[in-house]
């Protein structure tokens, strides 16, 4: 939070906000200064009149500024509310050697959002052999197999590559899936189902 104080007498208002919010309203009171004169006590301009009407203008768009603010605000406490759509061009089905992805993710279990990201992830690279994988086609999967697509889904995305390295979100738009996620991928997961057995 950042904090200007700044009486319009004696040359100073004052602002609290964030510091672009902050930035801007000092900006236009440097302009409006610079326009109709200095306000100080001891350097009044000869036209009082015009100073008092550019006064209660500015102290106008203040209170407007301020209001668009708070109204910023208020809106950014809500979530964004994300969509996705389904990707038709990729086929999700066994095909030769590869099997389906319902049966893969069966048979890998994962059991939280950060695992079944990394397992999507690299089905898609590594069996499907889809190039430039997008959070669409992540989505696809997620609705392919029948699981609940997380809440804040791309945020899901991003924590996967920086908690936990799994796969790589530095472009939403080809994610990818780095040696450690297909380590955890190929040699971690499944291995309770398989032992239980």
């Amino acid at each position: 939070m950042t904090k200007l104080k700044i009486d319009l007498k004696t040359g100073v208002l004052e602002v609290e906000g964030e510091e672009a919010f902050v930035k801007e309203i000092y900006q236009d009171y440097k302009d409006r200064l610079s326009y109709v004169g200095v306000f100080s006590s001891d350097n009044q301009t000869e036209d009082t009149q015009d100073d008092n009407e550019d006064s209660q203008n500015f102290e106008q768009k203040k209170t407007k500024i301020t209001k668009k603010k708070n109204v910023k605000a208020k809106d950014g406490n809500k979530r964004k509310k994300e969509s996705y759509s389904l990707v038709t061009n990729i086929d999700l089905l066994a095909k030769g050697s590869r099997e389906a992805l319902k049966d893969f993710y069966t048979e890998k279990a994962p059991s939280n959002a950060m695992e079944k990201n990394a397992v999507f992830v690299y089905y898609l690279q590594k069996e499907a052999k889809v190039t430039a994988i997008t959070v669409n086609h992540v989505y696809t999967c997620y609705k392919h197999v029948g699981v609940p697509v997380p809440g804040a889904f791309r945020q899901s995305l991003a924590d996967t590559s920086s908690k936990k390295g799994w796969i790589d979100t530095k472009s939403m738009e080809n994610i990818t899936i780095p040696t450690l996620g297909e380590n955890f991928v190929e040699h971690d997961l499944g291995k309770k189902k398989k032992s239980d057995k």
